[in-house]
């Protein structure tokens, strides 16, 4: 992987991984399903929750907790799961796409596959449940080596 730049650098170096709790599902259902209950967006309730509306599909992100008690007001749906959200807390300026670009080059190895999920003000990725230990392994050796440069050797780990 090529080196970050010294901005990004300092932008990694002050980011905190943070995994959440829950195990989410992959939620798909088709675009003429009963409406989301209100409920779905509570902040007490839903600490994180992605609703996407495309012309084909509605896709949500929940967690399981939730859809356990909401999966019987829907007729048809597909589920895959479980997965888990890595959110990256920090300071993030106008880097969020090469901040993203760095985080998918280091996780970018044939058996993890990671979707990320970013608001422009904060960045998540997402990963099978089986594969979050050597995620967070190569997450927190990567940015560990941006606060401390010299003090990492080269290579991989994994």
């Amino acid at each position: 992987m090529k080196s970050p730049s010294e901005d990004l650098t300092k932008t990694l170096a002050q980011t905190k991984l943070v995994v959440l709790p829950e195990d989410y599902f992959v939620i798909h259902l088709p675009v003429d399903a009963k409406p989301i209950p209100g409920e779905w967006y509570r902040p007490a309730t839903t600490r994180f929750a992605v609703f996407i509306r495309e012309p084909r599909q509605i896709t949500l992100i929940i967690p399981r907790r939730k859809w356990l008690r909401m999966q019987s007001i829907f007729k048809k749906y597909s589920v895959s799961g479980p997965i888990k959200v890595i959110a990256f807390e920090g300071k993030l300026t106008s880097m969020v796409s090469v901040f993203m670009a760095a985080i998918g080059a280091l996780l970018a190895v044939p058996d993890i596959n990671v979707v990320p999920v970013s608001t422009f003000t904060s960045n998540h990725v997402l990963v099978k449940k089986e594969d979050l230990p050597r995620t967070v392994r190569l997450l927190r050796y990567f940015l560990q080596s941006c606060r401390h440069p010299q003090g990492q050797k080269a290579g991989r780990i994994g």
